[in-house]
């Protein structure tokens, strides 16, 4: 709470992202503070490179620079799992041919992660 925080601003809706931690088998929002507020997922790793402040991202984003030694992994035990996104569409007859590529990209390219 006493450090300067990588915030994530919602650009749809302009609200605060909140950071999620898992404490005793729930998950608690905080409101953090910090001078930098972003728009871009993929930022707050560059931000947190740069020591601008504490990042909260997704794990595959900051993995390599974790592994570099380049950032440090904290709050670790109270980090919430992330069972991976969500795809919903209609029934899988007639099925667009779009839709269809999308589907198996989309698949392929989540199991490397």
């Amino acid at each position: 709470m006493h450090h300067n925080c990588v915030r994530f601003r919602f650009s749809g809706s302009g609200a605060i992202y909140k950071w999620e931690l898992a404490i005793d088998s729930r998950l608690v929002e905080y409101e953090v503070s910090g001078n930098l507020t972003i728009s871009d997922s993929l930022f707050p790793v560059e931000a947190a490179l740069e020591g601008i402040g504490l990042a909260y991202t997704f794990e595959p984003l900051a993995l390599p620079n974790i592994r570099a030694k380049k950032l440090k992994r904290v709050l670790s035990r109270f980090s919430p799992t992330f069972p991976g996104f969500y795809l919903y569409y209609p029934s899988r007859r007639q099925q667009p041919s779009k839709l269809k590529a999308f589907v198996e990209y989309v698949l392929a390219h989540s199991r490397k992660l």
